[in-house]
């Protein structure tokens, strides 16, 4: 065999060896896929606890031109106590406000994912095969705590359909008022990352690429993402920020709108986004769709 025919057959054999590997990673990737416990398509809604219900209801609607939901006997959780709730459309999903109840700090109470093909006898025993057991609830959807007790509420899509509340006209708004789309993403403080991603990868599959891995981990839940960020304590309110997608969005007109109502704005917000906090002090961003 010449020089040149060696050559020839390594080069081969080299590029075999790629396609092989390539191959097994795809078979590996595939495998991933059908081993996470769910696939969820949508956020359905996130429910903050707020020190004052109205107050921070009222000044929410101040911001964002959507429909409002009222519940004068709101139970975030099917064991909590009722009081009054409000519900905000930010498109398909919603933002839900309840009443903080001692122990517990405002913060996030729970968020909740929309499962295509919902069945409760199903997921809750993929659940259990997969070492994560769901909490026990009065309810027809499944609760789930993650690994930093933030708390999961899974159910079929179409939540903001299936409400019950009664429709409720805002106060007048002064000057414009934003238009969200969504809620984009939702950021959850953990001082065990490596952990907790383990945690999020079994349950939802394939990870969303991040800028830097030892601080943050995100992982796509439908057109959202939920990140999981690096703290160095643990943290009452379970909850680093909510992100909403704003139609026309534009950081000038954005910072206006806010500085207008004598809301101020982070300093130092992620990069193209607007950031001010609620009344107990909950970051929340604005961002452009997609």
């Amino acid at each position: 065999m010449s020089l040149a025919q060696g050559i020839r057959r390594n080069l081969l054999s080299r590029r075999e060896t790629l396609a092989l590997f390539g191959a097994i990673a795809a078979v590996r990737s595939a495998g991933a896929a059908e081993q996470a416990v769910m696939a969820p398509i949508s956020l359905d809604h996130v429910n903050i606890r707020v020190s004052n219900v109205a107050k921070t209801a009222e000044f929410l609607m101040g911001l964002f031109d959507t429909p409002v939901l009222r519940n004068p006997a709101l139970r975030a959780q099917p064991t909590s106590p009722p009081s009054e709730g409000f519900f905000l459309k930010f498109g398909e999903g919603y933002l839900a406000i309840s009443q903080a109840f001692s122990p517990d700090v405002p913060g996030l109470d729970h968020y909740s994912l929309g499962i295509r093909d919902y069945d409760k006898a199903k997921l809750a025993a993929r659940l259990q095969d997969s070492g994560m057991t769901a909490l026990p609830r009065p309810s027809n959807d499944l609760w789930l705590s993650d690994l930093d007790g933030s708390l999961m509420q899974l159910r079929p899509t179409g939540g903001w359909a299936r409400q019950t509340a009664t429709p409720y006209q805002a106060p007048a708004r002064v000057g414009p008022a934003l238009s969200p789309l969504s809620m984009s993403r939702i950021g959850l403080p953990t001082t065990d990352l490596g952990r907790e991603a383990d945690f999020y990868r079994r349950l939802f599959g394939t990870e969303v690429a991040s800028a830097d891995a030892t601080r943050s981990r995100a992982f796509g839940v439908g057109d959202a993402v939920l990140e999981l960020l690096a703290a160095p304590r643990p943290s009452a309110r379970g909850l680093d920020f909510i992100r909403v997608a704003v139609k026309d969005f534009n950081i000038e007109t954005a910072t206006r709108v806010l500085r207008e109502r004598g809301i101020k704005t982070d300093d130092k917000p992620t990069p193209g986004t607007v950031r001010f906090a609620d009344p107990d002090g909950l970051p929340i961003e604005l961002a452009a769709a997609g």
